[in-house]
């Protein structure tokens, strides 16, 4: 409150100054207010129509307050766009403004264009990846051998970059969403015919009929606008003008009729191979392995995180996953005699040679008596006392009120609202309270909005 105060004063002062709305936009957005802040910020871009920096902020809040189509005009005002400002802006392959659109489609729920701007990012990379055969014919002719040894050394670690691993952690993340959320389109499903009369069976094959050929006439006209739009924003000379190309899949329908279980491990493999120092490249293995049915694989994720984080709560979360799982599975589940050989001798190190029980209860101990113990890490040793039993619902319920929110490690909107959400299911006082403890740490945060995480 402070901080805003001062910088109204500042604005009050001197209203054509454009930094001073860029800070209150960021402290509006770190208050939890990204729909205001969105505003700010686009108030003071409107101040100064030439300067891209506060262009690309002014569209990066918009993306994240879900306001797209207001971020697709801003964003147009620095594209040479004819028709289609994002078709430029993938040419340019900017990666920034696909992984914020992605993002946005993804907290709204469109999972099929957010799946389909992530992939946009992967295939940027593949690009990359494959210029270097262009350059090195380049570099043998010009002898440039140090700008060639640095390409050498750029494209040995393109897989572990930290944004395509944003990019392949989201697509593995929506692919196991639907995994373990199937959605079926009723519009892609065939009418059952074998129950209908000869007259039923016509009739409904003819309203089938039309509403493909009504989808086919749309995909139509939408491509014609498309060229139609380049007419009129294409320079006069038409032989310098790029054809435009139409996307066969912009709503991402087809990616999501993959194989989900596939895709993922496909990316999980590639983030383990090339980014193996991350904890979250061995957290997404675990959990494609364990839904594939390879504990081997799955314990090999966990000692793996072990050894970059051995207090990382998602380790945590994943032991005890696992334990649960290795309890609970069927018969037709367990592995070959030496493979569970190697999981009932190597496993119990993980857990310190405790039961599960007791080893949720001692984490639980150690959670408490460290006050600035991480958020996350308190919310997934409360579920864990939840769902094995080694603690009440009070115990869980006191473990993340207990935290220290304003001076705590780990603590962020996201967070925060996970918390919330696990202590929704442990009764309104509970919710309550600690609705009230992240109001303190974020004046702005809105309770009951929702943001979908996959």
């Amino acid at each position: 409150a402070e901080g805003l105060s001062l910088i109204d004063r500042c604005i009050d002062h001197t209203p054509t100054a454009v930094d001073f709305y860029e800070l209150k936009a960021r402290l509006l957005e770190a208050g939890g207010d990204v729909g205001r802040a969105a505003d700010v910020v686009d108030a003071g871009r409107d101040l100064d129509h030439q300067d891209r920096y506060i262009n690309n902020l002014a569209t990066r809040l918009l993306m994240r307050a879900g306001r797209e189509d207001d971020a697709r005009d801003r964003i147009a005002m620095f594209t040479r766009h004819e028709g289609d400002p994002e078709r430029n802006l993938y040419d340019m392959q900017c990666v920034w403004y696909e992984l914020e659109l992605a993002d946005c489609c993804r907290r709204k729920g469109d999972l099929g264009r957010g799946l389909r701007k992530y992939m946009a990012v992967i295939k940027h990379y593949q690009d990359f990846h494959d210029d270097q055969f262009d350059f090195h014919a380049y570099c043998i002719r010009k002898v440039t051998l140090r700008s060639y040894c640095d390409l050498l050394r750029f494209e040995d670690d393109i897989w572990g970059l930290p944004l395509y691993g944003r990019a392949a952690e989201a697509v593995i993340g929506i692919h196991l969403h639907l995994l373990d959320n199937p959605v079926v389109d009723d519009r892609e499903v065939e009418p059952d015919y074998s129950n209908m009369t000869p007259a039923e069976r016509k009739k409904a094959k003819n309203i089938a009929r039309k509403k493909k050929k009504k989808l086919e006439q749309q995909r139509k006209e939408s491509a014609e606008d498309a060229r139609a739009k380049d007419g009129k924003n294409g320079n006069s000379n038409k032989k310098k003008a790029k054809p435009h190309v139409i996307d066969e899949d912009p709503e991402g329908k087809e990616l999501l009729k993959l194989d989900h279980l596939d895709e993922a491990r496909k990316y999980a493999t590639i983030l383990a191979r090339h980014a193996p120092r991350r904890v979250s490249s061995w957290a997404w293995q675990y959990d494609v392995s364990i839904r594939r049915g390879k504990y081997l694989m799955a314990l090999q994720a966990l000692f793996k995180m072990r050894g970059i984080s051995p207090t990382s709560h998602e380790l945590f979360s994943r032991t005890v996953d696992f334990a649960q799982k290795l309890a609970s599975r069927p018969a037709e589940q367990k592995c070959s005699e030496a493979a569970e050989g190697v999981i009932s001798s190597e496993f119990p190190d993980l857990m310190s040679g405790e039961s599960l029980p007791d080893f949720v209860a001692s984490a639980a101990r150690d959670v408490k008596s460290d006050p600035l113990s991480s958020l996350p890490m308190r919310t997934a040793v409360a579920k864990a006392l939840v769902s094995t039993g080694a603690g009440s619902k009070a115990d869980a319920a006191a473990l993340i009120l207990d935290s220290e929110l304003n001076t705590g490690r780990g603590v962020d909107m996201e967070t925060c609202r996970a918390a919330l959400d696990f202590m929704g299911t442990l009764g309104s006082d509970n919710k309550n309270a600690m609705a009230a403890l992240v109001k303190a740490r974020f004046p702005f945060f809105e309770v009951g909005s929702r943001c979908p995480r996959l």
